[in-house]
C-alpha cells in the first residue's frame, strides 16, 4: 500500500468493472472504518460487518467525466464532484501531472 495524502491526484479503477474507464481523482479526505461484531437479538445473531478504508475524493479531468457520463451514464457533472475510492481501487499516482 503506497502512502497518499491530502491533495495527491491519483488513477482510479471502478469497483464495477473493467470495461468502465480509468479516472484521475483529487484525494480530500481518509476514511477509515474498523470492523463490527455482530450483536445477539434474542435467538439469532446479526452480522458481522467488514471493515473498510478509502478516501473522499474529487473527480479532475472533464474529459474523463463527458465520457463517463455519456457511455455509461455515470452522473458526474464538472471537475470538483464528490465520489468514494477505496484503497483496493487506486491504480496508481502518476509521474507527471498532465495538461488537460
Amino acid at each position: 500500500m503506497a502512502n497518499y495524502k491530502v491533495g495527491d491526484i491519483v488513477l482510479v479503477k471502478s469497483i464495477a468493472g473493467d470495461c468502465i474507464p480509468n479516472i484521475h481523482v483529487k484525494l480530500t479526505k481518509r476514511i477509515i472504518v474498523k470492523p463490527t461484531k455482530g450483536k445477539r437479538v434474542g435467538m439469532r445473531m446479526t452480522m458481522d460487518w467488514p471493515g473498510y478504508s478509502g478516501w473522499e475524493a474529487e473527480v479532475v479531468y472533464q474529459d474523463e467525466i463527458d465520457i463517463l457520463r455519456k457511455k455509461w451514464s455515470i452522473p458526474f457533472e464538472k471537475p470538483g464532484d464528490k465520489t468514494f475510492v477505496y484503497d483496493s481501487s487506486i491504480i496508481k499516482k502518476p509521474r507527471k501531472k498532465e495538461n488537460r
